[in-house]
């Protein structure tokens, strides 16, 4: 199981913060791309300005999203309300399906010859 992200009984504010991470991370992957095409194949055609530049403006749109949505689950785990995700450097919370115990893995020895 995964526990990378809120789980499914979390939140709907987690669930649109997580969709919009990753809405920012296409449309950032899609401007960059962009870019690298503007960059070596210069194209001719007459919508590809607004193609190109809108891309980046969607980008930051996304980014201004999430970021508020972002402040909001800051702010509501802050007073009390259920967090959206679990933390990160103690692993899931209690109950969680797989959860991890905190202990390190233990070190594998390389095979022995002999």
């Amino acid at each position: 199981m995964s526990t990378d992200g809120p789980p499914d009984r979390a939140p709907d504010g987690a669930r649109r913060t997580r969709f919009t991470e990753r809405l920012v991370c296409g449309v950032l992957a899609a401007a960059v791309l962009l870019s690298a095409i503007e960059a070596f194949a210069r194209p001719s055609a007459p919508w590809w300005p607004f193609v190109w530049q809108n891309a980046w403006t969607l980008s930051a749109v996304t980014l201004g999203c999430w970021a508020v949505l972002r402040t909001v689950e800051k702010a509501d785990a802050r007073e009390g309300r259920p967090a959206a995700r679990p933390d990160r450097a103690t692993g899931p919370r209690d109950g969680d399906a797989g959860a991890w115990d905190g202990a390190p893995s233990p070190a594998r020895s390389p095979p022995s010859r002999g």
